[in-house]
């Protein structure tokens, strides 16, 4: 499981690499709206992901590194906090 997060963390950043060189690149024109159009969908995802990391900011005390990761790797960042949160959670019954 963690060699798959590995592995789609890798996905991610190619991701982002490729919005990047679309919009920054020499050919924008050629590339179209679609880079900015899923670009803006993952971010939007991502940010919501992050807003869900804020609500249980009080049990987790997440760092700016783990809004970062969040940000640019949003549910396979999450997967450590989902971790967290399920143990302390148990740990309260």
């Amino acid at each position: 499981m963690k060699v798959l997060n590995i592995l789609m963390r890798l996905v991610m950043l190619v991701f982002w690499a490729g919005i990047a060189y679309a919009l920054l690149g020499p050919g924008f024109e050629e590339a179209g709206s679609m880079p900015l159009i899923l670009g803006g969908v993952v971010l939007f995802m991502h940010l919501l992901q992050m807003l869900m990391l804020r609500q249980v900011a009080g049990v987790l005390h997440p760092t700016a590194k783990d809004y970062i990761e969040v940000l640019v790797f949003g549910s396979f960042a999450m997967h450590r906090h989902r971790a967290r949160l399920k143990a302390l959670m148990e740990q309260q019954r």
